[in-house]
């Protein structure tokens, strides 16, 4: 498949992805409102990613909206880690951070890499913390692994370090839907055997708002 192809096959696996997230942030109250409004920028802005990969932008794409998708959602591990108070946090907070990172990324346009690697490590801890390899936090993780792997392939392949020559087009951006389409699925399942049977769809909430 072609890049932009991909990139509309992602683009459409964020959207749905973001329509649980929506729905939850909507139906949800006070802490875990804000939590859930967190992720819901990340999914939204990691959407625009796509959607500007897909219309040609590819500068605005990877050098901006795609490290800023990381980037929030390093602060949504960090604010459901709980390390951050959630009841403090507005989005006024979020836009004094939002600044002057955004215009670091657009310099630092090879810095999605770095922050994927944060990211990962800061979800590996709340695995530790739940000691459960069915927690959200572990799936996210494995969902952060694949994304990786995909940025890391990307970058040997226009390099030329690597030649996939068994395969045709952008290696890393055919991973990259994998992991988006993981994700999209994660969520879905997640939110149906919650609804289904009254469970909470985030282990460790409680934990994480006290």
């Amino acid at each position: 498949m072609l890049e932009t192809q991909l990139h509309f096959v992602s683009a459409i696996a964020v959207f749905l992805a973001a329509v649980v997230a929506i729905y939850l942030t909507l139906k949800l109250k006070d802490n875990l409102r804000k939590l859930t409004l967190i992720l819901t920028i990340f999914i939204l802005t990691h959407a625009i990613f796509h959607v500007t990969g897909f219309l040609g932008f590819n500068f605005l794409a990877e050098g901006v909206f795609e490290p800023i998708s990381v980037a929030v959602l390093i602060f949504f591990g960090i604010a459901f880690s709980g390390y951050t108070k959630v009841a403090r946090m507005n989005l006024k907070g979020m836009a004094l951070v939002w600044a002057p990172s955004t215009l670091f990324l657009i310099v630092m346009s090879n810095i999605t890499v770095i922050l994927l690697l944060v990211a990962l490590g800061v979800f590996l801890v709340l695995v530790a913390r739940s000691k459960s390899v069915r927690s959200f936090q572990f799936q996210m993780s494995i969902f952060l692994v694949v994304w990786i792997l995909g940025e890391i392939a990307g970058s040997l392949q226009n390099s030329g370090i690597i030649v996939f020559t068994a395969l045709q087009g952008d290696i890393g951006i055919e991973i990259h839907v994998v992991s988006m389409v993981f994700f999209s699925i994660m969520l879905w399942l997640r939110f149906y055997y919650s609804e289904r049977s009254g469970k909470k769809m985030i282990e460790g909430l409680d934990a994480a708002l006290r």
